[in-house]
């Protein structure tokens, strides 16, 4: 039988609260495999779309932000669309959905890109000029204070123009005063000093088939996560891991997560086959990889990587004045924030109740 990404979701999402509620919901994204916010149902979303961001006809968008924002705008037309009341590729619908939006993915490229390689099937009148500009030049950021190379620059301005024709369209449907607007990442990348970066290759597992434990996945970015054949040879695992990490550290270990230490964190890899059986956090700066095609990568906890930008703006009735909120908060707390905002229930997330997730401050 099939299988679909949905399939693998054990806990619901806004969409099907708010297509349960009578409500229309669309969603844009950089993949297929991003229907999966449809929920376990598989019938949380009235509109889907997702333009392949990689690997069409040969063609990867994600060598260059020019390349990666072309494909980002696709969606920008998608959620236009929308909010004028049709499907994303301009069919009758339902109306305009009560929560819906899309990942721009330029911002991640520029951050991780080391030279920007713009492809002329991509390039027009438009952008043939910052093509030139850009064509060889490395991504990523300049220093450690977070300035932003031309390359990155590029890819803020391009979303910064994005959104704002997401709002002038909000503005001439008169939506805009009752639109949440929320802008955010699901995570940052490291490192953003580019003194720190150090891109080692998979020095994990010489380690552990060296130690002769066997390994049946390993998943390695700036973070390794290990799923062993036998759960039994964790502790050996884990052992030559902080034998190697107070040793001469070839793999740059800053912490070896498994047993308790694991659980206590995530959910048990005993009982749950997705938690991976021991997680290595490297020194921030470590890359996994030898490839020279990224100088930045993400899936670790470190600050680069969990530090994201949170921007909410509510411009109708009763909203609050422009200010920065200091209590720390969390992304999860996003979801909930936008049931309460369309007055329903926060409760009505699985997660939530599981949980105990609250919405934003203020909200």
């Amino acid at each position: 039988m099939p299988v679909y990404p949905h399939n693998a979701l054990k806990t619901n999402t806004i969409f099907e609260v708010v297509k349960r509620h009578g409500g229309v919901t669309a969603w844009a994204d950089k993949h297929p495999a991003y229907e999966l916010v449809r929920g376990p149902s598989g019938a949380g979303l009235d509109d889907l779309y997702t333009p392949e961001v990689t690997n069409v006809g040969g063609l990867d968008n994600t060598v260059s932000v020019i390349c990666t924002h072309e494909n980002d705008h696709l969606k920008t037309v998608g959620i236009i669309n929308e909010i004028h009341g049709l499907t994303h590729d301009g069919q009758p619908a339902r109306g305009v959905p009560k929560v819906f939006g899309t990942d721009y993915q330029a911002v991640s490229v520029g951050q991780k890109v080391s030279h920007d390689t713009p492809d002329r099937s991509c390039i027009n009148s438009t952008t043939a000029a910052d093509a030139a500009r850009l064509s060889g030049q490395p991504g990523g950021y300049i220093d450690g204070s977070g300035t932003p190379t031309e390359v990155l620059s590029y890819a803020l301005d391009a979303v910064d123009s994005d959104l704002r024709l997401i709002v002038e369209a909000l503005r001439q449907r008169n939506l805009y005063e009752s639109t949440l607007i929320i802008v955010t990442a699901k995570h940052g990348q490291s490192p953003i000093d580019p003194t720190k970066l150090a891109k080692i290759g998979d020095a994990v597992s010489p380690i552990l088939t060296g130690a002769g434990v066997d390994i049946a996945q390993i998943t390695e970015d700036d973070v390794a996560l290990i799923w062993l054949k036998d759960q039994s040879q964790t502790a050996k695992a884990a052992a030559a891991l902080e034998a190697d990490r107070t040793g001469a550290n070839t793999a740059r270990i800053d912490e070896v997560l498994s047993g308790n230490a694991l659980a206590h964190q995530f959910n048990n890899p005993a009982h749950d086959p997705r938690t991976p059986d021991i997680i290595v956090e490297p020194i921030p700066g470590t890359i996994y990889t030898k490839s020279k095609a990224k100088v930045a990568e993400h899936g670790g906890f470190a600050e680069d990587d969990t530090h994201v930008a949170l921007l909410v703006v509510n411009s109708g009735p009763g909203h609050r004045d422009a200010g920065v909120v200091t209590t720390g908060v969390h992304t999860t707390q996003v979801a909930p924030t936008i049931l309460r905002f369309l007055d329903l229930t926060p409760a009505a997330l699985d997660a939530v109740r599981m949980e105990g997730t609250q919405a934003l401050p203020g909200s």
